[in-house]
């Protein structure tokens, strides 16, 4: 005999009575919406839609790999026989289809066999389906699509990777003007990339700071401004510069970073923090060894017009050096005493400059 569910399990779970003649006899549209919920559950996009006498079919495009499979699946309106099974592994053959699923919503006859390459989803599983998607909501006991929690969901899958509060995966990408492939939007990644960044260094590596970002374009004003968590320590101004072939700095930009530091220094100095540095970050700064890199032109061309350090910090430095922080675990305290000015002072960051910072 099997255990008795738990108080817990009786709350958490709500026997609500919904069985295969209840769902059986739920209208043919409401059955059909049910299972485009479910259907939506996931990554698939529905590319096609009929309806036919017998069942609902969608085609849909499920994501595997680097590829795509084609997945076919009928909502049947009558209970289900051998020869429906058989007429959809015919379709799926013969449209090179990846699988077919057939849904039984108004049962399965008895005896039958299910052929290769199509998957029957009895009515129990299809309940046991509604009844763990938090997609559905039960009035009266009744499953309906849950339309507020799914208009919600809509704006989370739009939105939800802009409030990641580290994006380390995306950074690298984002630096190189690449929109990974798991970030579905429509903005480019020159945008997605001063978010990330501002969101990584005030969420995981200590600072605090103001961004700007595009809401600001027009304006004479960086990506976003960085402070150090405590008064009197310094402040950096942040640019991000998306380049797939690196970053050089251009006249019109020197020019550019001297406008920003005229409009911000002030009220920073007025909020006890000293403005001494020009953070680029960007994917590379070509360029070739030693003195004859154009960093150190720039740099003392900025120093000699605003008084600020110029700083060159590459997207993979930076993500890995974060990476670390969060390996380590380390406490708010840890995280706001490492001495980023040390490493900054350097100009042209290393990996070994903040490797060297992290103490290994």
């Amino acid at each position: 005999m099997g255990a008795r569910p738990s108080a817990r399990s009786r709350i958490t779970r709500p026997d609500r009575r919904f069985g295969p003649g209840e769902l059986a006899a739920l209208p043919r549209e409401e059955r059909r919406k049910l299972a485009q919920v479910l259907l939506s559950d996931g990554p698939a996009r529905v590319l096609e839609f009929q309806s036919t006498g017998a069942y609902d079919e969608f085609v849909l495009d499920v994501p595997l790999l680097w590829r795509s499979r084609r997945v076919r699946v009928r909502v049947a309106d009558e209970v289900v026989d051998s020869t429906a099974l058989t007429r959809l592994r015919e379709a799926v053959y013969a449209a090179s289809d990846a699988e077919g699923v057939l849904v039984a919503a108004r049962g399965v006859a008895a005896g039958i066999g299910v052929p290769t390459g199509v998957m029957l989803v009895t009515p129990e599983m299809f309940i046991a389906r509604l009844e763990r998607s938090a997609s559905i909501e039960w009035p009266d006991r009744t499953p309906r699509p849950a339309s507020d929690r799914l208009a919600l969901q809509r704006d989370l899958d739009r939105d939800a990777y802009l409030l990641d509060p580290v994006g380390l995966r995306w950074l690298p990408s984002l630096a190189l003007n690449e929109l990974p492939s798991d970030l579905a939007g429509d903005m480019a990644p020159e945008d997605l990339l001063e978010r990330v960044a501002f969101r990584l260094f005030t969420s995981a590596l200590g600072f605090r700071g103001e961004r700007f970002g595009e809401a600001t374009r027009g304006h004479r004003l960086p990506d976003a401004v960085l402070r150090w968590p405590t008064p009197g320590h310094p402040a950096a101004l942040l640019d991000c510069k998306a380049a797939s072939s690196g970053y050089t700095m251009a006249a019109d930009h020197l020019l550019r970073f001297a406008e920003y530091a005229e409009s911000l220094r002030d009220d920073l100095q007025a909020a006890g923090h000293k403005l001494r540095y020009m953070l680029i970050l960007s994917s590379s700064f070509p360029g070739p060894q030693g003195g004859r890199h154009p960093f150190f032109g720039r740099a003392a061309d900025l120093n000699e017009r605003t008084g600020l350090r110029l700083v060159y910090l590459r997207a993979d430095d930076l993500a890995r050096t974060a990476t670390s922080i969060e390996q380590r675990g380390l406490s708010t305290d840890a995280r706001t005493a490492l001495d980023w000015s040390t490493a900054f002072d350097h100009g042209l960051v290393t990996s070994e400059h903040l490797t060297s910072m992290l103490g290994d």
